[in-house]
């Protein structure tokens, strides 16, 4: 049996994002589940001929344990690699320390030869039947041919170098035997095949276009380049595929990565009403062009009063995807403020300013339920009880519960301020000027002017028997009118009696 690894340290350089690589473990193929994970001592890459022996830590000592090979080159009917060995025992399980175990696979191969990945899994099922696993590969050669080079999935990723530069970076793990000098410098010997289509979403929208990259090979990672400018690309969606070949010729699986190329900056433009009244509902619309379809967009509100508070959107405020309904209580100059930031980070900030208008409260004022305007004289009998009452005065819901009331008889305030004024507040002797002053927060104001005075009620009976006696004149008058027409009709009603002739 030969046995041998690949050590795989990440070198920090420019155009390089990937996971960190860890010698002793499977980086990229491990299933965590709850900080729980069961790994590999061994690294990807690692050669097998005769036998397997292999051994790993688990922080999960199942009631079932698995394991199998699959052939990475050779797709079985359900397009999954084709499964070569399986079997369901570890030969061993040691605990080494407080929830850590050891475990031990060791087996024979027979005629196997191949790029393969070695899945081992630990698993159980609780009382209420849920069932527990964790999973774990290990990319292999075994066997002396059917070697070639793979790339990990899991280890693509991309990252943004500057407005026209990106990186799509992956692991690349090669077969080293017969090899004196394994692959190590920049591109020597590697072959690197990528083609792009635009795939805004994750569907070529034409045939991909073939094409040669710049990329650095070091220690396992490869670092393609793509120069937006240099491929005349616009900004989207474009999906990239990549395959290797090595020195001898062996071709690799293939990958994809997508990545988003965005060049320009968003056009933001806000609309809404200049000028508003106080606690008057209103739309912001934010018009926004990122110039692709599916450009991903953070957008970030900012409210400011006139006396410069900042807070950010209320849940309520937010009506429709870029449009926000807002409602101001204070007059004054209101700042409304939108940041928008894309996926290449370009951010720009526009801003609006509201005009907010206070609303003039209107004083609306009754005598016992009698409407009282401006230049009313209101008469009330001596030693009666009357209410003047202006709690229906109306302004802005912000301002309606903290009006103030000002009273005035005869041009000297009261000391009453609600929005009532009775015979108890104060005496009416005489013909008196009455003035209401009502006024909001913003110190604007509405006042009403009128007069009351005292009826004599000798007066008032007076004119009430004549009221009377008028009546009953008028009645008497038309008693005698109608029975004159009753007679008349009567009269004319009366038929005489005809005389017939003897002939």
């Amino acid at each position: 049996m030969v046995k041998g690894s690949y050590g795989c340290t990440l070198i920090t350089m420019i155009l390089i994002l990937s996971v960190t690589y860890t010698p002793t473990s499977t980086a990229f193929d491990t299933i965590t589940i709850d900080g729980k994970f069961i790994d590999f001592n061994d690294t990807d890459g690692t050669h097998f001929t005769d036998s397997i022996d292999t051994n790993g830590t688990m922080t999960f000592d199942g009631n079932n344990h698995s394991w199998s090979i699959v052939d990475l080159f050779d797709i079985d009917e359900n397009s999954e690699p084709k499964l070569l060995l399986s079997g369901e025992y570890f030969n061993s399980i040691t605990p080494i320390e407080d929830g850590l175990w050891e475990w031990n696979l060791n087996f024979n191969l027979t005629n196997i030869n191949c790029t393969c990945n070695l899945i081992v899994s630990s698993f159980s099922e609780s009382a209420d039947g849920y069932v527990n696993q964790l999973t774990s590969k290990l990319m292999v050669y075994l066997g002396n041919s059917n070697h070639q080079p793979f790339i990990l999935s899991d280890s693509v990723s991309s990252e943004k170098v500057d407005n026209e530069n990106h990186t799509i970076t992956f692991t690349v793990i090669t077969p080293y035997i017969n090899q004196v000098n394994p692959i190590q410098s920049a591109n020597s010997g590697l072959i690197l095949f990528s083609s792009y289509c635009q795939a805004p979403s994750n569907v070529c929208l034409d045939n991909p276009i073939q094409t040669e990259l710049n990329f650095t090979f070091d220690n396992n990672f490869l670092s393609a380049i793509v120069n937006q400018k240099e491929l005349s690309l616009s900004d989207g969606y474009w999906s990239f595929d990549f395959s290797i070949k090595d020195q001898f010729l062996r071709g690799s699986n293939s990958v994809s990565s997508r990545i988003i190329l965005d060049g320009t900056a968003p056009s933001v433009v806000l609309t809404s009403k200049s000028n508003i009244l106080e606690s008057e509902s209103f739309l912001v619309y934010a018009s926004i062009d990122d110039f692709f379809i599916g450009s991903p967009l953070s957008l970030t509100w900012t409210i400011t009063d006139p006396q410069g508070s900042s807070r950010g959107l209320l849940n309520e405020e937010s009506y429709h995807n870029s449009t926000i309904e807002l409602t101001f209580d204070q007059s004054g100059d209101w700042d409304v403020q939108i940041l928008v930031r894309d996926s290449a980070n370009f951010i720009v900030v526009e801003n609006l300013t509201i005009s907010v208008e206070n609303v003039v409260p209107i004083i609306n004022l009754n005598l016992d339920g009698l409407f009282v305007s401006t230049g009313a004289d209101l008469f009330i009998l001596k030693d009666s009880h009357w209410l003047l009452n202006a709690s229906s005065s109306i302004d802005t819901s912000n301002d309606i519960e903290t009006l103030t009331y000002e009273w005035y008889h005869n041009g000297m305030i009261l000391s009453q301020t609600g929005s009532t004024l009775s015979d108890q507040d104060v005496k009416i002797d005489s013909s008196s000027e009455i003035r209401l002053v009502i006024s909001d927060d913003d110190m604007q104001s509405d006042e009403l002017i009128f007069h009351m005075s005292v009826s004599e009620s000798t007066k008032d009976e007076s004119s009430s028997k004549v009221l009377i006696y008028s009546g009953l004149g008028f009645l008497v008058l038309s008693s005698i009118i109608g029975l004159l027409l009753f007679s008349r009709r009567d009269s004319a009603d009366i038929e005489l009696p005809k005389w017939k002739s003897k002939n």
